[in-house]
């Protein structure tokens, strides 16, 4: 297996960009494979690229199932083209795959592309889930910050919070409906069910971080009455923490392949 830590540079965000990634083998000899499918990673708020990798079993989850992980950088963008930033949406949507297909060799078709992300970047992969359901065929939210207009009005009342989401949303916290992911899944809901991005979406119980929990259940509550073509949520013990993202990323991964690896794992963590 191979650890890449390269840097890029984006015509569309006007710098060099920092990437790190994960590669399922690296062996010259024997039967090489590309990897099943990539999965973009997309990390939280206050947290760089490399916090992910360096703290939970991704890379190996990802190993023992054959698949590569991009881990994407967009601090403190929400994965927006941002009202007073970057065009980060635009980057990890169309620029990005593209750059590394003439790098690497990762699958570049829909069938095989996943995205997740945790609390900020769980609302960043449910984004480009629902928005771009041409580009994946799943994604994923840990922990995400799913109710984002319940987020950007409590954060009108405090100056602090009103400065983190201020470069992504404007002065104003404007609230488009091209960053409301309740009307993403709705419209997203009426493509036909071969058309739609697969969802997978978990929150540790006691998260009360920014009523994270609150968020993923009003989310939930709403996702169920939707004709989605596969939509699914979990919940167990946990706060937000990389204990739970660990566990999550085990879950994802068997949710993206549509296998019971998750299963068998916690079967061998038990025994």
């Amino acid at each position: 297996m191979s650890f890449i830590n390269t840097s890029v540079y984006s015509v569309t965000l006007s710098q060099r960009v920092p990437v790190s990634l994960f590669l399922p083998t690296d062996r010259t000899s024997g039967h090489l494979r590309p990897p099943k499918g990539v999965i973009y990673f997309l990390p939280g708020l206050s947290q760089s690229h490399e916090d992910f990798q360096n703290y939970t079993a991704a890379n190996r989850y990802a190993m023992e199932n054959h698949l590569a992980i991009v881990y994407v950088n967009a601090p403190y963008s929400f994965y927006q083209d941002m009202a007073c930033g970057f065009n980060y949406y635009t980057y990890i949507t169309e620029e990005l795959p593209d750059l590394l297909s003439k790098m690497f060799v990762l699958p570049q078709d829909r069938k095989h592309r996943y995205v997740c992300g945790l609390s900020m970047g769980g609302y960043g992969a449910l984004l480009l889930g629902l928005s771009r359901p041409d580009l994946y065929c799943a994604c994923g939210s840990f922990s995400g910050c799913l109710d984002m207009g319940a987020m950007l009005e409590a954060a009108k009342d405090n100056e602090d919070y009103k400065r983190i989401f201020s470069p992504a949303f404007s002065e104003n916290l404007e609230f488009k409906d091209s960053a409301n992911l309740f009307k993403l899944a709705e419209d997203m809901s009426k493509l036909p069910p071969e058309e739609q991005c697969r969802i997978f979406v978990c929150c540790g119980k006691q998260d009360n971080n920014h009523f994270i929990y609150k968020q993923n259940k009003n989310f939930h509550n709403f996702a169920i009455n939707l004709n989605l073509a596969e939509y699914k949520y979990m919940e167990w013990d946990g706060v937000h923490d990389f204990s739970f993202w660990d566990r999550a990323m085990m879950h994802s991964v068997a949710f993206f392949l549509k296998s019971h690896y998750d299963e068998k794992k916690l079967k061998l963590w038990r025994d």
